[in-house]
């Protein structure tokens, strides 16, 4: 069963760990999609999946059954980049004295020991502040094993820490598989319950397993210790809130065997879990689903979706401009149910994010970026933003980059006289480079030796004529920050906040001032030197009275 597999990789990842990290053994980091890979890399694993499913339960039956030592850390507990770096981190090296308090005289310190770090993906705030960057540079040093465990694999906080870990996703259990165990649990504690009861205890439930066995003890618990059929009356008072994310939302719309127990306001409701984005999670992983049609019905079904996410599209619209949030029923049925039915199926591919997010963010820059150019050089050119667009952008840009590629440093001073003419920035030149690219075109920035774009540079910071407006300044970062917009993000620190990289150093705050320490006048001039007198008082002495 598939669901034993998760905890096998654990168990043999645990039991061959210290054997890996042996001195003469080099381990090779497996490649992203590795089937058969057992883990030997990695110095610690992360176990991710809904709630309910036996992570936890996973790693204390592992680590009791190879004798190792479990010290945990979860959401109650503070988990801040000072706490983790003071207090954690001389643990991954310590041995442990539990055995000294189990009775036995002759038991020694263990060194069979792992730290477990609950629910990764909710450290966040100010009192888990920079603990997720820290959890990381942990890793890269520990002498034991590390297991993380998080809910929400998709956060964009895990996708850096996954970098570093042995990546175990654990499934939700079919509903048979739930109910096997929870008849048999039910037969040793005399509950008296049948199947179909049990199977809608199961759906209510969202198949978590913990959530199963805390209602059966709620349904049992007034008639010491026996209940006989609770029915669909009882069973529905313990649905569960579930709050899904888009990911799961688009699966469900698409999944055909989800269909059969919905009805269309069901199918509707999961619109709704995101409406800002369901839409578009749509529209993107449509074509991926396989419908359960003839393959003579199929080009109807995808045109018949595209027209109505079409209608969606105009209806969202609608709302927005003239804030109709009536319309968004409407929307749902348009965007999310109309195309759900006519591709019911299963997705054949992995669910990819709205590329159009991306794309509008990118265009905005762009459009940011022509703004500035068409107000710099409009005293000369005089035209729109949308004429500099179609007519100036890639004549200017050869003017000025074709003399450095086949000049060199002798055609600098004729880009300079260009640059200068159009009272074009430094930035501008990147910026026009930048738009005028089409995809497939080649850069002819990179026909330019990087010694010649360094003279260019420290010429025209050097020569540049002043300019008829006023330059923005930009606020100075720290080393190794960059701005984001720029794409100058380090592979290391995606997904991690900047408020989780910061760091509680007074220094470096500037909301607290520190006061300088002013060094007194006898101090400050050195022997036998006579102090000049100030502007105010001259040279006058300290008298008493006037005149005198």
């Amino acid at each position: 069963m598939e669901i034993t597999v998760m905890p096998k990789k654990l168990h043999t990842w645990l039991l061959n760990w210290h054997k890996n990290r042996g001195s003469n053994v080099k381990n090779a980091k497996p490649s992203l999609y590795a089937k058969n890979d057992n883990g030997a890399y990695f110095k610690a694993c992360l176990l991710s999946g809904p709630p309910g499913v036996g992570k936890t339960t996973t790693v204390q039956v592992v680590c009791n059954e190879l004798g190792f030592d479990l010290l945990e850390f979860n959401a109650s507990d503070t988990r801040s980049k000072k706490l983790l770096k003071d207090e954690i981190s001389g643990l991954l090296s310590n041995k442990t004295v539990k055995g000294y308090f189990s009775g036995n005289a002759e038991a020694k310190p263990s060194i069979k020991h792992v730290l477990l770090m609950d629910e990764v993906d909710g450290m966040a705030g100010n009192e888990d502040r920079g603990g997720l960057q820290e959890l990381i540079a942990l890793i890269k040093t520990t002498d034991i094993p590390i297991v993380c465990i998080c809910n929400d694999r998709n956060h964009p906080k895990m996708r850096t820490l996954a970098n570093y870990v042995f990546d175990l996703r654990f499934q939700k259990p079919r509903s048979e598989q739930i109910r096997g165990a929870m008849k048999t649990l039910c037969c040793k504690e005399n509950i008296n319950i049948s199947n179909d009861d049990l199977d809608r205890l199961i759906e209510a439930t969202n198949q978590d397993i913990r959530q199963v066995i805390n209602h059966l003890a709620i349904l049992i618990g007034d008639n010491h210790g026996v209940k006989k059929n609770p029915g669909e009356k009882s069973s529905s008072k313990l649905n569960k809130d579930l709050k899904l994310g888009p990911w799961e939302v688009v699966k469900k719309v698409f999944t055909a065997e989800e269909h059969k127990k919905m009805t269309i306001h069901d199918k509707s409701d999961l619109f709704f879990h995101d409406y800002n984005i369901a839409g578009l999670f749509v529209q993107e992983n449509y074509l991926s689903v396989i419908p359960k049609a003839p393959n003579s019905e199929l080009l109807d079904r995808v045109a018949a979706t595209a027209d109505s996410l079409s209608l969606g599209d105009q209806v969202e619209k609608a709302i927005r401009s003239q804030t109709a949030w009536s319309l968004l029923p409407m929307q749902a049925c348009y965007s999310s149910v109309i195309p759900g039915s006519l591709m019911s199926g299963h997705i054949a591919s992995q669910i990819n994010f709205p590329s159009w997010l991306g794309r509008n963010s990118r265009r905005g820059k762009f459009d940011r970026l022509l703004q500035e150019i068409t107000a710099h050089t409009r005293l000369v050119t005089g035209a729109s933003k949308e004429a500099v667009n179609m007519d100036y952008l890639k004549p200017l840009r050869d003017a000025v980059v074709t003399p450095l590629g086949v000049d060199g440093t002798d055609g600098i001073e004729r880009s300079m006289q260009i640059m200068n003419h159009y009272h074009l920035l430094r930035e501008d030149l990147d910026s026009l480079v930048e738009i005028s690219l089409w995809p497939g075109d080649r850069d002819p920035m990179q026909s330019v030796e990087s010694k010649v774009k360094a003279a260019f540079t420290r010429t025209y910071n050097k020569n540049s004529a002043p300019v008829p407006f006023v330059v923005k300044t930009t606020v100075s970062k720290k080393r190794g920050q960059a701005s984001q917009d720029d794409g100058f993000v380090d592979d290391d620190e995606e997904g991690i906040d900047g408020s989780d990289v910061e760091d509680d150093d007074l220094d470096v705050d500037k909301m607290i001032k520190a006061k300088k320490s002013t060094s007194s006048a006898t101090a400050s001039t050195s022997k036998g030197q006579v102090k000049p007198p100030s502007k105010r008082g001259g040279s006058r002495g300290r008298g008493r009275g006037r005149g005198k």
